[in-house]
């Protein structure tokens, strides 16, 4: 059972990696295009309808995060087709009555971002019901077409208004924004029905199903809030504070860091799953070890973003300091959101992932204002964030004591992040990256050498080699 579970995973992060690799190059491309040919305030306009638009899923109140914990780790031919049509149906009627109310509260603020943020609440959070529920049953290719379809299209809306139509002008891009979010629900909607073999029903709603998953699901979708809040709170800082050059600096910054969430979404996504099945200490730990060298190595994608702001977007390049900043904060994000905020949900411990979370926000605005109350720049809201996942990590060690940190790993992770910083600040982006990805393998074979070869063997393995048949 276990190896089957472990084949399970492995494939599941095959599929998801392999989506999130046509993400990352479409994303590269996205994100390089729109802030070299767009005006700042264009630019500023698109970023900070995606800062609303990462708040969107609030409005499920909890409902999508109680239907994923109700059917997690369920297999889809398990699952009763009837009550899920209800489940499904409910929320769609749950979620047009409460963006019917947010409409009518902002119809008259004239307010185009907002406006575009209120349309696209309710296709954007039934799209992520169905987002959900294929990563919760571990339908992982299903979950990789969503995320493709939804990145290409708006890749391609990107290209068409700007070298198409050739506009500056962000209304354009957000009502198309708008409209694809629209047609891919539509179309998620009819393939969904066809694939559980019923017939859409609109109207039908079951006031115990709505509040069954809202109870269930709240305190998850607070947890999950706050760490939106969390992890967005230096650029409502920044929007607040500073001028729109900066903001858009720092939201380049940050589209860099993002980069880092193409790769890890695949373990994320399938670490649920199979915690849900998987319960001894000693393999979640190696799992958590193997994250950790695996972050290491990745917030390495630093060196190739400064080394594009040096050639190819100068007007961007006070955005490097920012940067390593925010992809060091990574580092301690991707271990916690990989493997503590899925053994939180698998293990049913929503109150306390959220009082964590409730601290680690407080933490942080308190460390935002003082670092600002220093330095008054865009860097000290950065080093807020990072002493922020810093303190996240370590409250999250203290309620998973059985696969506490042993010294040797302490070791490795301060070394590496202390490299990490001289070497971007130090040195040239290729020496840098050069110079890093030595440290990071010798750090790795010596404190983290039983760890680093469950890492290559797990890698080996998921490699497409065709074991040969004698006859």
């Amino acid at each position: 059972m276990s190896e089957n579970i472990g084949k399970k995973l492995r494939h599941g992060i095959i599929n998801v990696f392999i989506a999130n690799i046509i993400n990352l190059i479409i994303n590269l491309l996205t994100n390089f295009l729109l802030p070299k040919y767009l005006s700042v305030d264009s630019y500023a306009a698109i970023k900070t309808y995606y800062l609303y638009v990462a708040y969107a899923g609030v409005l499920s109140l909890g409902y999508v995060d109680g239907m994923f914990l109700k059917y997690g780790g369920i297999d889809f031919k398990d699952i009763n087709k009837k009550d899920l049509n209800c489940n499904l149906s409910t929320f769609r009627i749950f979620q047009i009555t409460i963006v019917a109310i947010m409409l009518l509260i902002i119809a008259f603020s004239g307010d185009m971002i907002l406006l575009s943020f209120a349309f696209a609440t309710l296709p954007l959070n039934m799209t992520g019901y169905f987002r959900s529920l294929y990563q919760s049953i571990g339908e992982f290719k299903k979950y990789s077409r969503v995320m493709n379809t939804t990145t290409g299209a708006t890749f391609i809306i990107n290209m068409l208004l700007l070298f198409g139509l050739k506009t500056d002008d962000y209304h354009y891009y957000l009502l198309s924004y708008v409209t694809l979010n629209i047609l891919i629900w539509i179309v998620l909607e009819i393939y969904f029905a066809k694939s559980c073999l019923y017939k859409l029903k609109i109207i039908l709603f079951s006031f115990k199903e709505a509040v069954e998953n809202v109870k269930d699901g709240i305190l998850l979708m607070l947890g999950n809030f706050s760490n939106i809040i969390l992890t967005s709170m230096d650029r409502w800082f920044i929007k607040a504070l500073m001028s729109n050059i900066e903001f858009a600096q720092y939201s380049f910054a940050c589209s860099m860091e993002n980069f880092i969430n193409v790769a890890v979404t695949p373990i994320t996504v399938t670490l649920y799953n199979y915690f849900c099945k998987v319960n001894e200490n000693n393999q979640v730990k190696r799992i958590r070890n193997v994250i950790i060298l695996f972050a290491s190595a990745l917030i390495a994608c630093a060196f190739p973003g400064k080394f594009v702001l040096e050639i190819y977007l100068t007007q961007y390049i006070e955005a490097t300091s920012v940067m390593f900043f925010l992809f060091a904060a990574q580092l301690f994000y991707i271990i916690n959101k990989s493997v503590y905020v899925n053994l939180y949900k698998a293990r049913h411990l929503q109150n306390r992932y959220f009082a964590r979370l409730i601290t680690v926000i407080v933490i942080g605005f308190i460390f935002n204002i003082i670092c600002y109350a220093i330095v008054q720049s865009k860097e000290s809201f950065a080093l807020g964030t990072l002493l922020a996942s810093i303190s996240w990590l370590f409250l999250s060690v203290r309620d998973f004591p059985e696969i506490n940190f042993s010294l040797k790993e302490i070791l490795y992770i301060t070394f590496v992040i202390i490299a990490f910083m001289l070497c971007g600040y130090m040195m040239e982006a290729i020496i840098g990256l050069i110079v890093y990805g030595l440290i990071v393998v010798v750090f790795s074979f010596v404190l983290m050498k039983s760890d680093l070869v469950f890492l290559l063997q797990m890698l080996i393995k998921m490699l497409p080699i065709k074991k040969k048949v004698h006859k």
